[in-house]
């Protein structure tokens, strides 16, 4: 099976304003995706992990009822988040540059960054035994969040 997998320029991690930990993710080419799922609506998503054949790199597959999906990929250097993600963790992927964000909350004063851009939202996503890419038929076995 195929997968245009996009991996993070950046990643930063933090606490939520309700105390859960929480990993961001900057990955720009989900612009498209992120406008379609905040559009429709769409809430109910599955994910899978998978690994290449070297295990050098892991994938994390998210699909939105069939009809939106992205694939972000994670190579050696973000291998620490990935083990941070052992225990769940919220994910926030966003479309626009973290640093980007830091910068628009010290200029404004605020402590808290806001995500009103393109964003896509996970709660309590876990990294768990990843498997080799698998046949389209083989995706029922994901795990399904609503």
């Amino acid at each position: 099976m195929f997968m245009q997998a996009f991996t993070p320029e950046q990643a930063a991690t933090g606490k939520m304003e309700n105390g859960r930990d929480v990993i961001i993710l900057y990955v720009k080419e989900f612009s498209r995706q992120c406008q379609e799922v905040n559009q429709s609506g769409l809430s109910h998503y599955r994910y899978n992990w998978y690994h290449n054949a070297e295990k050098n790199a892991y994938v994390l597959h998210v699909s939105w009822e069939d009809k939106v999906s992205i694939a972000v990929r994670f190579d050696q250097q973000h291998f620490a988040l990935l083990a941070a993600m052992v225990e769940p963790k919220d994910v926030i992927l966003t479309t626009i540059p973290i640093t980007e964000l830091v910068a628009k909350a010290k200029e404004s004063g605020n402590s808290v960054i806001d995500f009103t851009g393109p964003v896509l939202t996970f709660s309590q996503l876990i990294f768990d035994d990843p498997k080799q890419y698998l046949e389209p038929s083989e995706l029922a076995n994901s795990q399904s969040i609503n």
